[in-house]
């Protein structure tokens, strides 16, 4: 019989193929200045908004577990980007994080009131209703917090968790509108989503100009240049401002 890989075996588990080296709970005790909400270091993301309505806002992030948060309809559920991302601490959903995150984000209202802005999540998803209304209790209070990011759980799910939670997220959405900017990833029915490039109704979108490609991959990976009329080209998110900006349709393209 044929022995299982470690992704293999992370697939079947539900969890971080890194999960016994890389993942941790915040109860196991943190760095002397170590936070769960971390100021990002992602070139892709850059440091900083440059551009648009949130412009001089710090970036931040925030990384759970991949798979063990993350619904199993997810379309990356066995080929997570996270498979490839050995070094990246995960934290675990559990109590302390939510104490933890509480405490960083007061931490970071006091020091930028003005606005700051938090990617959910670099790894890992919504886990729960009650996590998306952890969400909407700190957007109340802290009025200087923004978040963008990307959800694979569906509003019309047929999951009944699942669905729970994209209709938990959905109507944050609608009532908090660019402060709380998550995309559903892969809804061709909802236009505030984000869509694969390489599917044909995605291509579709992306003719009718009722989509656009992620100004920052173009830039980067195929060396285009944007013409007059067209989305500008970003060298990174902060650079660009479209994911929690645009009311359209996003589009990334697959490595």
């Amino acid at each position: 019989m044929k022995q299982l890989t470690k992704t293999e075996m992370a697939v079947m588990a539900g969890r971080s193929v890194y999960h016994d080296l890389r993942a941790k709970s915040v109860a196991d005790g943190m760095a002397k200045t170590e936070r769960a909400i971390k100021a990002s270091t992602n070139a892709k993301l850059g440091k900083r908004v440059t551009k648009g309505k949130l412009s001089g806002f710090p970036i931040f992030t925030l990384t759970l577990e991949e798979r063990a948060t993350c619904p199993r309809s997810c379309a990356h559920w066995n080929d997570c980007y996270g498979n490839n991302m050995m070094n990246a601490t995960r934290y675990k959903a559990d109590d302390a994080l939510l104490q933890q995150i509480e405490s960083d984000l007061a931490h970071y209202q006091a020091k930028h009131p003005n606005g700051f802005l938090v990617r959910l999540h670099v790894l890992g998803d919504f886990y729960s209703v009650a996590y998306v209304a952890q969400w909407a209790k700190w957007l109340g209070m802290f009025p200087a917090l923004h978040v963008y990011g990307y959800t694979a759980n569906q509003p019309d799910a047929v999951d009944s968790q699942e669905r729970a939670i994209g209709q938990a997220l959905a109507t944050l959405r609608r009532e908090c509108g660019i402060r709380w900017a998550v995309r559903f990833s892969g809804s061709f029915n909802d236009s505030f989503a984000a869509l694969s490039a390489d599917d044909e109704r995605t291509q579709d979108l992306l003719a009718s100009k009722q989509a656009f490609t992620c100004p920052t991959q173009i830039s980067k990976t195929t060396g285009q240049l944007a013409k007059k009329g067209e989305e500008t080209l970003a060298p990174s998110c902060g650079a660009c401002g479209l994911c929690w900006q645009a009311s359209k349709p996003v589009a990334f393209i697959t490595h």
